[in-house]
């Protein structure tokens, strides 16, 4: 249990895709109802804007987007390097990709997807909707090259 819990924190290790589509889900539901905890519990006002901004007051809103960012970002990087690609680069580039979803592409066009992906363009849509498949598709480096090794008969 420890280490299943631990393995939402760190960028070291390696993911295999059944595991990083588990703990996907893991992060998405304790996220929605941190969320909900948060306004219940604490009274917080939820930002009527899309994008990143999940409540109007600035340190939740800060907290809660770290916490969902640093676990998503380290659940990929491992998933990454199980994959066997270069970590630095990728996560660089995916975070590149969030922050032109979040940041740019917002005060370029006003087109939306319908819900319950409102808050996304369409390019940007398209561009994280098929970075998060390539990461839960693309097999393990170990399974690529098992596959791949000439086969001998005995």
């Amino acid at each position: 249990m420890k280490d299943f819990l631990a393995s939402f924190w760190r960028f070291d290790g390696r993911l295999a895709r059944l595991a990083y589509a588990l703990r996907c889900v893991v992060v998405i539901a304790v996220s929605l109802l941190l969320l909900i905890l948060a306004m219940e519990v604490f009274g917080l006002t939820p930002a009527e804007t899309s994008g990143p901004l999940f409540f109007v007051e600035p340190v939740p809103n800060f907290i809660v987007t770290l916490l969902f960012y640093w676990t998503v970002i380290a659940l990929s990087a491992q998933r990454v390097r199980d994959m066997g690609f270069p970590v630095l680069p990728i996560v660089a580039a995916l975070t590149a990709l969030e922050g032109l979803e979040n940041l740019v592409l917002p005060r370029i066009t006003e087109a939306r997807l319908p819900e319950p992906l409102e808050m996304m363009t369409p390019v940007g849509g398209i561009l994280s909707i098929a970075a998060y498949l390539w990461l839960l598709v693309w097999p393990s480096a170990r399974a690529r090259s098992d596959h791949l090794a000439p086969q001998v008969d005995r």
